[in-house]
């Protein structure tokens, strides 16, 4: 028989591992159906550009610096939204002051916001700008929800004994909203990797993913562009995998420590 935790690493080893094919086996079909290889191109097409990008330095380069500021976004925005989602729990006032401009940052067209940006600063900070403006309300949202979530017994306990609100935090709401936040940061990081690399093609940011792939458009480069993807779909694998291990350290360790 075998064990529950086996079954769960092969299902999550196979399932991905089948979609992949999937996808991959209807690209190859399609590909073989239309015959148009400078549109369509075929798969060992794409994969040879794959290869020639990982021989190139500036592709490193380009890589590096994306990756540079899609984590600088991300990382801004996600201090911003947990500092200012925990301090609107102890001051009210403050997350009624937010939630109209949270609303607004969620409301506005990426775009647009991307274009303003543009004409207002400088082509290396707008991809900046723009993730931590697309990630600050999901991540303001993620903190809030799970902070009201926390249980009401929990909070009336550190009442009663009188904790210091800075005690509340740390023993009462961060290991009970950790988990949750955790779960929203996953989403947002992949969000912020596409809306980094759009930022880049709008604003022409030297050394970047979006530079590239919109060389490979003007140039009718199909199979470049494709790979390209490829890698800008690993890179959002990579952050998602990055968070979620992050959160299985620490619920590790939680559980280790309870144990003792």
């Amino acid at each position: 028989m075998m064990k529950p935790e086996v079954k769960r690493i092969l299902a999550n080893i196979l399932y991905p591992t089948a979609a992949l094919a999937a996808v991959l086996a209807v690209w190859a079909i399609v590909s073989a159906a239309k015959d148009i290889p400078i549109l369509i191109p075929q798969l060992d097409r794409i994969f040879a550009e794959l290869g020639g990008l990982f021989s190139r330095a500036e592709m490193w380069r380009a890589i590096v610096l994306t990756a540079g500021r899609v984590l600088g976004s991300f990382l801004l925005s996600f201090a911003f939204a947990a500092v200012l989602a925990a301090a609107g729990t102890f001051f009210r006032p403050l997350h009624r002051f937010l939630s109209p401009i949270v609303t607004v940052l969620q409301s506005a067209p990426t775009m647009a916001v991307i274009l303003l940006a543009v004409v207002w600063l400088d082509n290396s900070e707008v991809p900046l700008l723009i993730g931590f403006l697309i990630c600050f309300p999901l991540l303001y949202n993620a903190c809030r929800s799970a902070i009201d979530g926390v249980d009401p017994e929990l909070v009336e306990m550190a009442k009663l004994y009188k904790l210091r609100p800075a005690d509340r935090l740390t023993g009462v709401y961060i290991p009970s909203v950790l988990p949750a936040v955790a779960d929203g940061a996953r989403s947002a990081v992949s969000l912020c990797v596409k809306v980094v690399i759009a930022a880049e093609v709008l604003a022409q940011t030297k050394g970047s993913i979006g530079v590239e792939m919109q060389a490979a458009s003007v140039m009718f480069e199909i199979a470049r562009l494709m790979a390209w993807t490829v890698v800008a779909i690993v890179m959002s694998f990579v952050f998602e995998g990055v968070v979620s291990g992050l959160k299985k350290l620490w619920e590790g360790r939680r559980r280790w420590a309870a144990s003792r």
